[in-house]
Formats: C-alpha cells, sequence, structure tokens
C-alpha cells in the first residue's frame, strides 16, 4: 500500500511515498517512511494500518520529508520500535545494519532485510520483501536522485548501485518501490541508467576544470547552467560532491 503525501516540490517531486506493509495473516503491518508532518498524511497511512497490530517503523534515511512525522511518533504510536540506521531516529530498538532483518509480523515470511545503501546520505538504507526492494532515495521513481556534500558519498552512491544490481542479478528483488515517484518495474534499466548517468556527470566535471573552471560554483555554471534557479544551492552541493570524489580518486584514474 503505497501512501503519497501532499508534499510535491522540486526536491521531493510528486510528493514522498510511505508504504504500508502487512502480514500474512493480516493481522500486522509496518510502516515505511512516516513522510512529512501533516495530520492527513497520518491518518491516511494509518487508515492503511486499519484493525491491524502496528509493529514497526522503518526509516530510509534522514531528510525531515521522511522522518518528520517521527517528532510526534510518542502520539501515534507510542510502544511501536523505529527502526534506522542512526540512533537519533531509532527508538526501542537498537540502529540498524547490513543484513538486519526487521520481522513485523508471524509468518516467516513477514521480514524485512536490511541493505545498506549509503550516498545519498551516509545513512540511507533499502529494504527487501516478497521481491520488491523499498530503495528510499536511493533510486527514485522518476528523474535521478541527488548525492550532496557534505551528507552524501558519491563514490558510496556508485558502490550501493552495484550492490543492488548484483542483488538484483542474484534474483533478491524483481521490482523497486521508491520513495518518489511510481513503482520501477525494470530495475536493471534504472540502476544501469542511474550509473551510467552518474558517470556522465563526472566525465562532464572533469571537461569543466579541463576548461579552467577553480571552483565547484564556476564548475555548476557549465555543467548545471539550465537548472532553475530554485535548485541551484543544490546542484552546487551536487558538484562539490563530484569534486570530492575526483579528488579522492588515485592520480591515474582522475
Amino acid at each position: 500500500m503505497r501512501i503519497r503525501a501532499n508534499n510535491p516540490g522540486p526536491m521531493t517531486l510528486s510528493g514522498t511515498n510511505t508504504y504500508v506493509l502487512t502480514s500474512q495473516d493480516d493481522d500486522a503491518a509496518v510502516v515505511i517512511d512516516p513522510g512529512p508532518e501533516s495530520a492527513e498524511h497520518r491518518e491516511a497511512f494509518l487508515a492503511e494500518v486499519g484493525h491491524r497490530s502496528l509493529r514497526a517503523i522503518v526509516l530510509t534515511h534522514q531528510h525531515a520529508d521522511h522522518s518528520e512525522m517521527l517528532g510526534s511518533v510518542d502520539r501515534w504510536a507510542p510502544e511501536v520500535p523505529v527502526y534506522a540506521a542512526l540512533d537519533r531516529f531509532a527508538r526501542h530498538a537498537d540502529p540498524v545494519a547490513d543484513g538486519d532483518r526487521i520481522a513485523f509480523g508471524n509468518a516467516p515470511a513477514d521480514v524485512l532485510r536490511v541493505v545498506s545503501t549509503p550516498g545519498h546520505t551516509s545513512d540511507s538504507i533499502s529494504l527487501i520483501h516478497a521481491g520488491a526492494l523499498y530503495s528510499g532515495d536511493t533510486i527514485l521513481g522518476e528523474g535521478t536522485t541527488i548525492v550532496t556534500h557534505p551528507e552524501g558519498s558519491l563514490r558510496d552512491y556508485l558502490n550501493s548501485l552495484d550492490r543492488l544490481r548484483s542483488l538484483l542479478d542474484d534474483e533478491a528483488f524483481a521490482i523497486i518501490e521508491p520513495a518518489h515517484g511510481p513503482r520501477i518495474d525494470d530495475p536493471a534499466e534504472a540502476i544501469d541508467y542511474y550509473r551510467a548517468h552518474r558517470l556522465e556527470r563526472i566525465d562532464q566535471v572533469r571537461a569543466a576544470l579541463d576548461r579552467g573552471a577553480t571552483t565547484a560554483a564556476a564548475v555548476c555554471d557549465i555543467v548545471y547552467h539550465d537548472v532553475d534557479a530554485g535548485v541551484r544551492p543544490a546542484a552546487e552541493q551536487i558538484v562539490k560532491a563530484q569534486l570530492a570524489y575526483l579528488d579522492a580518486l588515485p592520480a591515474a584514474d582522475a
């Protein structure tokens, strides 16, 4: 069950997706990414939980459009554990790490598998359940995600894409349910495009440096010259992440 928050914008696209998954016996549920603080949105996803016992809340990463609703969690789910990679968000549970399992029902299949996918943020995780990858902002249903400096890492992000491609090849999942946009029915195409897009941008940054650009702003003027003024600050942070990636490369690769 996908419930989209009414928070559209340049960074949230059509809005943030909250997911409610239910146990096989239909007695329990888990919420993935409760979203922004909004009474309307909270009522919508709790209505999908319905009569079921809410056993867990899972946060894919720290950004407010995913996590803000946790500020009122003591009112709407006071005893429910919150699973997150960062200690400041985890509640009634230890911070999660790669390979952890989050049970939300009584059947063996009522489990989320945690996959560490840093890059978009250092704490980004994805979740696998019943053939679906819940990707947070690591992969979006439309457009491409951003990797900004210093909270993100382009090197980590490329490694995470490679990890997801390997899991897909091993048939760990068959579809992607992103935190923004519609379901992705061809994960291989999406992951391969994301990686190719990142490498293309890196080549464009190299070319801008070769042309004499010496600052993130100057590189942004060349590589992201066509972005809307409202997202220009984010574009500059993206460039800073790209420059940090290039700076960390061995001289032969840079």
